[in-house]
């Protein structure tokens, strides 16, 4: 749902909005440079597909900081950033908003309770992301019961991302992480377990690149993977055709 244009109504006027999502794990020093950065690539982007157009007004983008981080997030104006220089100077400074959602202000409790799956999954995965096995491994039930929820409605791909997020960022096992799945059902353990198969396949292509890429032989790569040297070889197409 992010960087999509809103057709939208506010206080009686039409509006066309762009929500720009940003998270952070961490409070940063300068993070309105980088949403800047954003706004002004949603701006051209917008001004591209409008060459030889009747010329329209670009959308208002509203940048949203998603923080999910330990430490309590320090909102500052943006101008604080160049000191204090002379009121003739400040039009050329820029200087804008942007809404901060910090999870660290939100209980667990009032977490599970949005009405939205997407964004209640989402925003618990966020929040603990990080933490101990032991308190990931206790929001077991929640995830089973949200789970239960995302198959219902047919949302297989949103299934495999918590199954890539987890992979990829919690401290839990792959083993520790299917058994969530399996008490799901036998649907979403297929989800989850195919998921798997990919991340396996993308992690072993990315080696199998690295070692392309420093010259490694195909006997020296058959023996890291113990594979044949013609599976080797049909792992090496299906690089190269990923890559085109």
């Amino acid at each position: 749902m992010a960087d999509l244009v809103y057709h939208a109504e506010y206080e009686g006027e039409p509006a066309m909005i762009t929500l720009l999502f940003e998270h952070k794990s961490y409070q940063e020093n300068f993070p309105e440079g980088q949403l800047l950065r954003y706004m002004s690539n949603i701006w051209l982007d917008e001004q591209k597909q409008k060459k030889g157009k009747k010329r329209k007004n670009s959308t208002v983008v509203i940048p949203i900081i998603i923080h999910h981080g330990k430490s309590a997030w320090k909102k500052v104006s943006m101008r604080t950033q160049f000191g204090n220089p002379h009121q003739d100077l400040l039009k050329f400074l820029p200087e804008f908003d942007y809404l901060l959602f910090s999870l660290n202000d939100f209980s667990d409790v009032q977490i599970a309770n949005f009405k939205n799956t997407f964004l209640s999954t989402a925003a618990m995965l966020l929040k603990h992301s990080r933490d101990e096995k032991t308190k990931l491994l206790a929001l077991e039930s929640f995830l089973i019961e949200k789970l239960r929820t995302l198959e219902l409605l047919h949302e297989n791909e949103f299934i495999s991302t918590i199954v890539y997020y987890l992979e990829t960022v919690s401290n839990l096992t792959a083993k520790e992480i299917i058994i969530i799945f399996t008490k799901v059902s036998t649907n979403v353990n297929n989800i989850a377990m195919t998921a798997y198969e990919e991340i396996k396949q993308e992690t072993t292509l990315n080696i199998l690149r690295g070692l392309i890429q420093n010259g490694a032989s195909m006997e020296l790569i058959s023996k890291s993977f113990g594979l044949s040297i013609k599976k080797i070889e049909e792992m090496v197409k299906m690089l190269k055709n990923s890559e085109n």
